[in-house]
């Protein structure tokens, strides 16, 4: 098996538009490869697809625990899929919480993975760790509303993304 930190340079070094398609061809070659399936999940989180999420992070969990975001994700998409709500992140702070704020990007391989599908981040380091932390999930549509929740100031989820992480 190929080394953890190979496989997450090789998806990074991928171009967006065709990262969907290798995903998906790797996934028929390596069903237990945990950054193939953590990343497939955040993919079909970013298209809708929360039980198909769902199931690829908890695959991912199980073949790494050390990605504690995996885990997180798998019971947010849980309570997002039963809560029938429309945004993901309100979904994934009460989970957070509920959870008693538990720990990701703590490990090594952890933050290796979320390092490498970084994005500049739009001006949190005024809001709070755990907004930052949340930043560095690769799941474009929770960028998009943790943006949006930052710049508006959203009454019911900036309280939370102030507090430390």
């Amino acid at each position: 098996m190929r080394r953890f930190a190979d496989i997450v340079k090789e998806y990074a070094r991928t171009p967006a538009e065709r990262l969907p398609g290798v995903l998906e061809e790797r996934l028929a070659a390596g069903p237990r490869c945990a950054v193939t399936r953590y990343l497939l999940g955040c993919q079909c989180f970013d298209g809708g697809r929360a039980a198909t999420a769902v199931q690829h992070l908890m695959v991912a969990h199980h073949a790494e625990p050390r990605l504690q975001s995996a885990a997180l994700l798998v019971f947010a998409g849980l309570n997002w899929v039963s809560s029938r709500r429309t945004a993901l992140l309100p979904v994934l702070l009460e989970t957070w919480e509920e959870f008693r704020r538990p720990e990701f990007d703590h490990f090594r391989r952890e933050r290796l993975l979320l390092d490498a599908f970084a994005q500049p981040d739009p001006g949190l380091d005024r809001v709070g760790p755990l907004a930052q932390r949340l930043w560095r999930l690769p799941i474009r549509t929770l960028r998009a509303q943790l943006r949006a929740a930052v710049l508006s100031r959203d009454a019911a989820l900036y309280p939370l993304l102030t507090v430390p992480a």
